[in-house]
């Protein structure tokens, strides 16, 4: 038994790192400089979050500029109060939760289930709604970190650096979790022989 897990174990670890290896590659030499999905999912989760905010009464706009840095163009993406003089929230690559798709897709992916190969089409409908759950949270995350910038500014950088990186991350811990027991056939219960 113990050498079965074992097996699987390093399995994982295998697959798990040549996926996010090549997820690395994807990203820095394909996706960050053919495409703007990085601009797209930060647009996405900007506009979707400035109508959060205006669900819940406040005033806010969406704010891209165009800037040049060491002779390079650099888009920002702002979400700010339309009312207040403070700069808002700048919604960058870093924090447009693509990296978070990409690492819940390969733990999802690389975990092994149960010799039910049935099993493996959860993943065809349990990744996308993983995006898109992950995608809400942040969504979420960026609208609150709006509201701290406009009347709480000294309190943004904890909410984002400490905060909300513990939210997000436990909600993708939790994802994970479901994956495991619920679908993947993987049990916390200490197995007899």
């Amino acid at each position: 038994m113990k050498r079965v897990f074992r097996n699987k174990v390093i399995g994982f670890l295998v697959t798990a790192l040549l996926l996010f290896v090549s997820w690395q590659f994807l990203y820095i030499y394909f996706i960050n400089t053919q495409t703007d999905l990085d601009g797209l999912v930060s647009k996405n989760l900007a506009y979707s979050a400035n109508e959060l905010l205006h669900f819940f009464g406040y005033n806010s706009i969406v704010d891209i500029q165009f800037l040049f840095e060491e002779g390079k163009e650099v888009r920002y993406i702002i979400l700010r109060m339309i009312d207040s003089n403070l700069p808002g929230v700048r919604i960058g690559d870093a924090c447009n939760g693509l990296n978070l798709f990409g690492l819940f897709i390969i733990v999802i992916a690389a975990f092994p289930t149960r010799e039910n190969k049935s099993k493996n089409l959860h993943k065809l409908w349990y990744i996308p709604l993983g995006i898109l759950l992950i995608h809400l949270v942040n969504m979420i995350r960026v609208t609150i970190l709006t509201v701290i910038a406009t009347y709480n500014y000294e309190a943004l950088n904890f909410n984002h650096d400490v905060t909300f990186k513990l939210i997000t991350y436990t909600f993708i811990f939790f994802l994970w979790y479901i994956w495991m027991t619920k679908f993947a056939g993987f049990s916390m219960k200490k197995q007899t022989q």
